[in-house]
């Protein structure tokens, strides 16, 4: 009996997909847990607090994960206004994707908070980065700064490491294409991407924004579900949202 040729190209091609495999299994296993026993929000010292730079007033809209609503911000945003700033959810609900009354309801969140306060910085976890980045690329003038966390900004659809073809009838009246066009463009307005080599939902890759530099693409650790209570993250928010701007 031949001994099976385990040097070769085709075993050596069957042993990376399989290791892969158990990478993705063993992330989507953490993702599983961390959704079933939720991490708490993190407390800091007092000299940790401390540390944190103040804010100076301006309005935060954060815009939570695909089927999230603004229940999984709530602690994060009381947080951030602690600090000094105005930190708003999107008041729309359960995110369900880019139908016509999200994308017309974001719009008007922006108009009003803008109207209100002068230009906003936005932050996304997950899917809602999607929504700030196209809020961004929209509404230059209303936005102060977008910082996405563990959003795919390229290509979503492939993004996300379950398919998801067969849902993307649900937004039938949506041009998801140049949705994603304008998504993936270079934003006008300053931008921060947050992506987890750890997680266990999208593409790590897919988050990260080759236009911008080097420093404005920021790795933490952890699963995807856990982000808006990460102290990295938390950490990372409140020295970009400390970030000073000139005019425009």
């Amino acid at each position: 009996m031949a001994t099976p040729n385990k040097t070769g190209p085709g075993f050596s091609e069957r042993s990376d997909a399989s290791a892969r495999g158990q990478l993705r299994f063993s992330r989507l296993l953490a993702e599983y847990l961390a959704l079933a026993c939720p991490s708490p929000f993190p407390v800091f010292d007092s000299g940790t607090l401390g540390g944190f730079a103040r804010g100076d007033g301006h309005a935060v809209l954060v815009l939570p994960a695909s089927l999230r609503s603004d229940r999984q911000t709530v602690k994060l945003r009381a947080f951030i206004t602690g600090l000094g700033y105005a930190a708003y959810g999107w008041s729309l609900g359960v995110n369900m994707g880019p139908t016509a009354r999200v994308l017309v309801g974001i719009t008007e969140r922006l108009a009003e908070l803008s109207a209100r306060h002068g230009a906003v910085s936005l932050v996304g976890f997950s899917m809602g980065g999607l929504f700030a980045r196209l809020l961004s690329a929209r509404f230059p003038a209303r936005v102060r700064q977008v910082i996405t966390v563990c959003s795919p900004i390229h290509q979503p659809a492939s993004s996300v490491w379950v398919p998801l073809e067969p849902f993307l009838g649900f937004w039938p009246a949506v041009d998801l294409r140049a949705l994603s066009a304008e998504i993936g463009a270079q934003p006008p307005v300053p931008s921060t991407c947050i992506y987890s080599r750890d997680d266990g939902i999208v593409r790590w890759t897919h988050c990260c924004d080759a236009g911008s530099s080097s420093g404005d693409n920021i790795e933490v650790s952890g699963p995807h579900v856990t982000m808006p209570h990460n102290p990295e993250v938390i950490r990372i928010l409140v020295a970009r949202l400390a970030r000073r701007f000139g005019p425009a």
